[in-house]
Formats: structure tokens, sequence, C-alpha cells
């Protein structure tokens, strides 16, 4: 019963069938990203700022963030960090989401987790139909978690879904600590 109750509030909460036949304009993604960042336990939406009205530029909390750092906590060699290093850029086309950037950095292990855990959410966001398995297999495919020994780090994997084609590029560490991925949008049906 418990699974059940679980189901239904999931459902009217990320409103599947309502992603499915409007378009998903910028407001109603902070809003349904938000609920899911912090269903997952993850650090929300701090603000989102419009750069020229066809984009916004978006950040996240770091309280949650922070805690993974945290002196005489820190299992992950990330003392230093100040900040979440993870942003969000939503690119319209009229009123709808043309496309949505996710960067962050893997330059220690926290900032790497940071990043793959909110697009991650991300995507069970604007894909809610989609399994955990199907989003964990996405995480795969892209490679969000490869490192520098990986012989095709530095070039971009892409994963074709049906609500979007995701593009994700991590680069050596040498060259670049950056991670990002960009979502671009297909039309609500």
């Amino acid at each position: 019963m418990r699974l059940l109750l679980s189901i239904f509030f999931t459902s009217a909460l990320f409103g599947a069938t309502q992603a499915q036949s409007a378009p998903l304009t910028e407001w109603r993604l902070v809003e349904m990203f938000d609920a899911r960042l912090l269903r997952d336990g993850l650090d929300p939406i701090r603000a989102c700022r419009g750069k020229d009205g066809e984009s916004y530029a978006c950040t996240f909390d770091d309280t949650e963030y922070l805690t993974t750092i945290r002196p005489g906590a820190d299992v992950t060699g990330s003392i230093g960090a100040s900040r979440s290093p993870t942003s969000m850029t939503i690119v319209l086309a009229g009123n709808a989401i043309d496309s949505i950037g996710l960067v962050g950095d893997r330059a220690s292990p926290a900032a790497l987790i940071n990043f793959t855990a909110h697009l991650e959410s991300l995507l069970h966001t604007i894909g809610p139909e989609k399994s955990d398995y199907d989003i964990e297999q996405d995480m795969l495919d892209l490679g969000v978690m490869r490192g520098d020994a990986d012989g095709d780090i530095g070039r971009a994997r892409v994963v074709s879904e049906s609500f979007a084609t995701i593009r994700c590029l991590n680069q050596r560490l040498v060259a670049s600590a950056g991670i990002a991925c960009t979502i671009t949008m297909r039309p609500a049906g």
C-alpha cells in the first residue's frame, strides 16, 4: 500500500501527463526540479535570473553539498571547496524550453557526485515516465563518471530519449576539470 501511495504521489507531483501534453516552461521546470531535488535529498535551486529574456542562469543552494566536505567528516578529499560548482542554464524558444545546460566539475569526488546527482534528478524531472533503471543506464551511457584512463575521454557521449537528446562531455583533468551536459528538448506530443 505504501508503494502504491508513493506512485500516486510521485505522478501527481511531477505531472507526467501534463509534461507530455504541454510545452515545458522555465518556471514549471524550476518548480518540478526543485521538488525532485528536495525529494532526492539534494540542494534546491537558489536562484534563477533572466540573462536576456531568452535564457536563465540558475545556481543551487550549498547546504547539503557542504555537509559532504565538512572538516572531520570529509572522506572525499574535497576540503577547501566552499560552493557547489554545479549550475544550470535554461534556453527558451518562444514560450517553451529549447535546451537545458548543466555544468559542473570533477576536480574532487564531492563535486563530481554533486553534478551527477543533479543530472540524474533533472533527467527524472523531465522524463518522469522513465524508470530508475532507465535513468541509471542513461547515466552510464553518458559516461559522466568516467575518468582520465577512459579511452574516449574528451569526446561527447549522446543519449536519445523520447523527451530529449542528452549530450555530455568531460575532459582529461590536465585539459579541464569541467563537465557539462546539454539537454535538447523534443517538442511535447
